[in-house]
């Protein structure tokens, strides 16, 4: 592990505009908590957002409307007891809030929709972390919407007690959207007073001369390459006014991150998404989804970043 060095940029992006999803559920009861410290701290203000699944209780109860529409309207009563609740805390700590109740078909499809009506900054969401068959047969609404988002989306696991975070990973694949990621990584670090790592893994790739030498890592076939990318990592990073530090690992990327998330208490882990759709997804999945589901601590992911000049 390299010594801290001292990297600077001055940041450009603000936090104001916070959207929760709720389901009422106990993971999202922990984003909730999540966005009103968030909220705290940047002086931001909530939405609570809940949509009513239509027809999902009883089939035969969308053949009788009427007595399915009573149906509704009952439970649009409770929800909105249960965002009162929400409500009043964010009241006791000085933050602004709203609520939003909305009937459809798809709960992601209507967190999508709201985003591209309203200017938001964040989205704070519980994930459920589904993992094998239930996974591929249910799929996600917080993969979903972290595919999809137009801002940076932060999943909370329920596991995770507080919003304190004291050790931020900050993965790097050279990419312009991970600049976008170093900047909210800043943002938060300063505002948390946090240990920022940034992280580059070297992915394993099937070379002949890897095998025919006999080698167990790729800095073994080369061995300036870790020097290589720390000094590529600390130039390319070289843009927060940040104390940082650099690591750069082989082997599969979200492995890798995960397994170094857990051993070094990360807390945070800010990261792009490319935003992959259709086929692409299909056939390879995405880094920052498998950290999503998978990662014990709060993932902030940052996608959709348009081309910039990065001077």
């Amino acid at each position: 592990m390299r010594p801290k060095n001292r990297v600077r940029r001055k940041l450009k992006m603000e936090i104001k505009q916070i959207l929760v999803p709720v389901d009422f559920s106990e993971y999202s009861d922990r984003a909730v908590d999540f966005a009103l410290t968030l909220a705290e701290k940047l002086n931001a203000a909530i939405t609570l957002f809940h949509v009513i699944v239509m027809f999902s209780e009883d089939v035969d109860e969308a053949r009788r409307l009427k007595e399915y529409e009573q149906v509704v309207r009952a439970r649009e009563k409770w929800i909105q007891e249960r965002l009162k609740a929400h409500r009043m805390e964010a009241d006791e700590r000085g933050i602004a809030v709203k609520s939003e109740v909305r009937r459809g078909f798809s709960p992601a499809d209507e967190i999508l929709e709201f985003l591209a009506e309203k200017d938001f900054d964040l989205v704070v969401m519980g994930t459920h972390g589904r993992t094998g068959i239930k996974h591929l047969i249910h799929g996600s609404v917080t993969e979903r919407v972290v595919r999809l988002s137009p801002v940076p989306v932060l999943t909370v696991h329920h596991a995770q007690h507080e919003f304190n975070p004291k050790h931020i990973l900050v993965p790097i694949d050279f990419s312009r959207h991970s600049l976008k990621a170093v900047d909210y990584a800043a943002l938060l670090a300063q505002q948390f007073q946090a240990q920022v790592t940034f992280l580059h893994v070297i992915e394993e790739m099937i070379h002949p001369a890897f095998y025919a030498a006999h080698m167990e890592s790729l800095f073994q076939l080369d061995p300036q390459l870790k020097t290589r990318a720390l000094e590529r990592l600390q130039s390319f990073v070289n843009r927060s006014d940040l104390n940082a530090q650099y690591m750069v690992l082989e082997g599969k990327p979200y492995k890798e991150i995960l397994e170094f998330a857990n051993q070094h208490n990360v807390d945070l882990i800010v990261m792009a998404t490319r935003g992959l759709t259709g086929l692409d997804y299909i056939l390879l999945g995405s880094t920052a989804e498998r950290v999503v589901r998978l990662a014990q601590c709060a993932v902030l992911t940052v996608g959709h970043v348009e081309e910039e000049n990065q001077e």
